[in-house]
């Protein structure tokens, strides 16, 4: 009885307190990224974090912060979303996030951390050499086919993995959004609808715990923090050196979780 109360109830149950504050701050970083583009907190708050509470854990603790700061987000998006382009990819993004938020729920820590580092490679290797932009050239983005396929794909990633669905999606958004406050806007809404869908399976399928609720609101303050300085920073300064930065970190910590459960699994 006592294990249960505190595998369900007790929040950051056998985290030391240094662990506890490097996953706050590391989640402060993300919700500041997610703040100035309306997207990208999850990629390294799931990277970072897996090292110190595990791939499910990390995956779960960060969409219970992220919905946070989407709330705090809905309003100006709501606004500034280019609706034309949203309704178009709101159908894919529905089934692609329960395809992956289902195949999340029975896959192994092991077998997640594994396709987490793969998938988060992929992704920056696609942007570094611009596949997706090739691909938007040579194609009507908005075409159903495209649409479809880009959003089916993209909703697929982040149920799975929690990360990554709009790194590879924002590249065909830069292309079919006309304005920049149509991008972070429609960034938003389309983030807003796969949290809700994401949070409703997991809900249902009994993973969204009391422990967990209680996590993600004692993180609130500095994650509302967060996103409103990333909001107010990012509208007057350059994001290019950021970016990169950024990428070499990502793939080096999806590497290194490729790396650990290959041999996790081959030692086990």
């Amino acid at each position: 009885m006592f294990e249960f109360l505190l595998a369900h109830f007790i929040p950051f149950d056998g985290l030391t307190w240094w662990m506890i504050l490097t996953v706050a701050l590391v989640h402060a970083v993300g919700c500041f990224i997610r703040g100035a583009y309306g997207f990208g907190s999850n990629m390294p708050i799931v990277v970072a974090t897996t090292f110190i509470i595990g791939p499910h854990h990390a995956i779960l603790l960060a969409l219970m912060t992220t919905i946070i700061c989407q709330i705090h987000l809905m309003p100006s998006g709501f606004k500034t979303a280019d609706w034309q382009v949203a309704k178009t990819l709101i159908p894919g993004m529905v089934i692609g996030s329960l395809l992956g938020t289902w195949a999340f729920t029975f896959l192994s820590g092991i077998s997640l951390q594994i396709i987490l580092g793969i998938l988060i490679v992929g992704i920056i290797v696609m942007d570094t050499l611009k596949m997706v932009e090739k691909l938007t050239n040579k194609f009507d983005i908005r075409s159903p086919k495209i649409t479809g396929s880009f959003s089916l794909i993209s909703g697929t990633m982040g149920g799975l993995s929690g990360a990554g669905a709009f790194y590879f999606l924002v590249v065909y958004l830069k292309h079919a959004c006309p304005t920049p406050g149509g991008l972070r806007g429609t960034n938003v809404m389309l983030a807003t609808v796969t949290m809700t869908i994401r949070v409703t399976a997991l809900a249902s399928a009994g993973m969204i715990t009391p422990a967990l609720i209680a996590e993600g609101l004692l993180l609130s303050p500095i994650v509302c923090l967060a996103t409103w300085l990333g909001a107010h920073a990012f509208k007057v300064s350059s994001s290019n050196l950021f970016y990169s930065t950024l990428q070499l970190l990502l793939i080096t910590g999806a590497i290194v979780l490729v790396f650990k459960g290959v041999r996790e699994i081959l030692v086990g």
